[in-house]
């Protein structure tokens, strides 16, 4: 297929199994549980590569004040957050609103943004066992989120508040944490872990305590 006809226009309309099929034909591996909106996203990433390549071999103009306008688009116009882990302790969360939800909102009297955290029983689960809240300024698309200890799976939604009316905006894949140690996840003031000579030259018990007082309090 002509990278030509490759927009987002063209893509909305074909089936996650016809994307599936582009997206084999560029050799793109596509998980069975990949976001619509990302593989499209991807998609566009690579017809784009693939026409910059073809314009390699072209002359350029002598006169560089042509360049002088080109700019990186500020996002593709969407609203979507994604949760990426920094490690088994914290993630750092981005998003963007589209155009459209940027004015819906705007048009409300006072609203306020938050991210809410899921904490999931399971990789499949919908309902969240546990939630968590956190408030975000408005000018704002990236902020680095505490993960509660000893969870597994979370999802990251995008949220607004106006008046008495709460509504998701967008919301995150599910992330999977990889399992702390034990001793890590039972620290608590007075719990005395059992452990050898040798370990405790390392000065673990004063790490596992200052891990207790800057990570985990807040949700103990």
């Amino acid at each position: 297929m002509e990278d030509e006809k490759i927009n987002r226009t063209y893509l909305e309309t074909l089936s996650f199994s016809d994307l599936v099929k582009l997206a084999d034909e560029y050799g793109v591996d596509v998980p069975d549980d990949l976001d619509r909106r990302f593989l499209i996203s991807e998609l566009l990433e690579l017809a784009e590569e693939s026409r910059r390549d073809e314009d390699f071999n072209v002359v350029s103009s002598p006169d560089d004040s042509l360049c002088m306008n080109t700019h990186l688009p500020k996002g593709y116009n969407e609203t979507q957050i994604s949760c990426i882990l920094r490690n088994p302790v914290w993630a750092f969360v981005f998003w963007d609103i589209s155009e459209n939800d940027l004015v819906m909102l705007k048009s409300l009297p006072d609203y306020t943004l938050a991210l809410r955290m899921c904490i999931l029983g399971s990789e499949k689960d919908l309902n969240p066992v546990e939630v968590f809240e956190i408030s975000i300024p408005k000018n704002v698309n990236e902020q680095y989120v505490l993960i509660p200890s000893g969870r597994q799976f979370l999802r990251i939604e995008l949220i607004y508040s106006s008046g008495a009316g709460r509504e998701v905006l967008a919301f995150s894949s599910v992330v999977t944490v990889p399992k702390a140690s034990e001793a890590v996840e039972t620290i608590h003031p007075g719990i005395e872990n059992e452990f050898p000579p040798i370990i405790k030259l390392s000065g673990i018990e004063k790490i596992l305590t200052e891990h207790y007082k800057n990570y985990c309090h807040s949700f103990s």
